[in-house]
Formats: C-alpha cells, structure tokens, sequence
C-alpha cells in the first residue's frame, strides 16, 4: 500500500465501541450460557459493574451479536439395535396397505344450514327439519 495511504490510517483515532456493553461482551455471553435471563444480567450489570440497562438493550444487543450464529440442528435418537425393533416382514406391509387402499372410503353426509328455494325466502335449517 501507498505509504501515504498507511500514514492516514494510522493518524486516525480508533473508534469507541458503538455499545456500552461491548466491554462487557464475554460476560453477558458466559452469563448467558449458564443460564441467565435477561434480567438476571440486568441486575448483575447494575449490582457488580455499576451499569444501568434496560432488559430490551440486553435481548437487541445479543440478537444482533447472533444472527450470524448457525442454528442449533436437532438430533435423532440413535438406532435401536435390530433386535429389539419389531420384525414385519416387507411382504405384511405390503398386504396391509393393499388392505387399506381396497377399504371402502365412507363420505359423511353435509349437514346443510340453509335451505333454499327461488320461491320462497332463505331459511335456516335445523338439526330436525326445517325452522
């Protein structure tokens, strides 16, 4: 680089942190990852540090420190062993199915809630007939 360029950068000042609790960072993270709420950070800033935040300054300055956090992927269970899992032979299964497929599907009757007629105007029908 330029060393005229390399003198500029150095003869600018370092910006402050933009946050109050960026000093505080590794402690609000730690305090977090023991299980602390928001507002048990809150109190232990203002009893041990001498620092008055809000909760929601706590919740926006870890939001924003965690987007870039990769989400915590679930995991399944192991396995179990082959002999304690039930044995359905392929060919049950495939029975089975061809059962249920073969099984009549039974629709059930809408129950209607008006009844209308050109004629005459709408009515509301009940459960026995007509109101």
């Amino acid at each position: 680089m330029d060393p005229t360029l390399l003198f500029l950068l150095d003869s600018i000042p370092q910006k402050s942190p933009r946050s109050k609790l960026e000093t505080h960072r590794e402690l609000i993270r730690q305090l977090r990852r023991k299980g602390c709420t928001y507002r048990d950070i809150v109190r232990i800033l203002h009893e041990r540090v001498g620092l008055e935040v809000a909760v929601s300054t706590i919740h926006s300055f870890i939001k924003v420190r965690a987007k870039h956090r990769t989400q915590v992927q679930y995991e399944l269970p192991p396995l179990e062993p082959q002999s304690t899992r039930s044995r359905v032979s392929p060919d049950d299964v495939t029975s089975r199915i061809a059962a249920l497929k073969e099984k009549p599907v039974q629709q059930k009757a809408k129950h209607k809630h008006f009844h209308f007629e050109e004629s005459e105007p709408l009515r509301l029908v009940g459960q026995g007939g007509s109101r």
